[in-house]
């Protein structure tokens, strides 16, 4: 029987296994991104040390700096991301909280972290209005005391400026990575502190279940590496077109409904037999 979308945007944890699975979905993707995170950012120090000039070219900086900014962003989005519809460690931890799965707050420290990755996420996902006034606020404060009374800042109509940057100075870089370092411990803390709610969490479950490993203690969670190859018709992949036909109000849980947005193999060989 189909159901109204609204039962599917929310997942619903009614026992502590639910909340395994929940932060589980969360602690995978943040060790994958900060593996990827901390791999980019050996390649910027290795552009650092290699650069034989004072300015080092936009492609080589940027090849660098975007796969690195795309790892932040994707981090902030499963560990701080607290908008109402959004999923993250920070609002899952509140709801373990609130509904007796977890026992303990977390130290001032951390919550402040949390706090402070929320800000650096609600500021880099979106354009905000701050950078225009931030502009004009610099404008402002770069024009020497002496020539301040006379002049007027007005803004730049005509011709429109459209900067191309084609370098960037070795401090700038330098400045990057010390940046990096900071943010990669951080990153790491809050990971760790992921690790252990996980383990508050099997710990509290009376039957445990798991694949048993020669040698494994079975009283704490193991964290397995498994490869994979990612296809168009795999696992993660229809998860990916459900999730999206749930946000867009077109999926009731119907059979019909479900392959009409997964994308099949079969499918394609369908049409192209037609």
């Amino acid at each position: 029987m189909s159901k109204d979308n609204k039962q599917y945007k929310k997942y619903s944890i009614n026992d502590v296994e639910h909340a395994c699975s929940a932060l589980n979905s969360l602690i995978a993707p943040v060790e994958v991104n900060l593996e990827k995170y901390k791999e980019y950012y050996q390649e910027a120090i290795e552009l650092l040390v290699n650069s034989e000039e004072d300015v080092i070219p936009a492609k080589e900086y940027e090849n660098v700096y975007d796969k690195i900014l795309h790892r932040q962003h994707e981090l902030l989005k499963f560990i701080a991301d607290h908008q109402s519809s959004s999923f993250s460690y920070m609002n899952l931890r509140g709801l373990l909280l609130k509904s007796g799965y977890l026992k303990n707050e977390l130290n001032e420290d951390i919550r402040a972290l949390l706090n402070e990755f929320l800000n650096i996420r609600n500021w880099t996902f979106h354009n905000p209005q701050s950078m225009l006034v931030a502009e004009d606020e610099v404008v402002v404060k770069r024009i020497p005391e002496e020539f301040k009374e006379f002049v007027k800042i007005v803004p730049q109509v005509n011709p429109v400026i459209i900067k191309d940057i084609v370098g960037y100075t070795v401090e700038k870089l330098a400045s990057f990575i010390y940046h990096l370092e900071s943010r990669i411990r951080q990153f790491e803390m809050i990971l760790s502190c992921m690790k252990n709610d996980y383990q508050e969490l099997y710990d509290s479950i009376k039957i445990k279940p798991m694949i048993i490993s020669p040698g494994a203690d079975m009283f704490k969670v193991q964290y397995c590496r498994q490869k994979v190859i990612s296809g168009i018709d795999d696992f993660g992949s229809d998860i990916a077109q459900i999730s999206m036909a749930i946000q867009k109000s077109k999926y009731d849980g119907s059979d019909d409904k479900f392959n009409e947005w997964v994308i099949r193999r079969n499918k394609k060989i369908n049409k192209s037999e037609t």
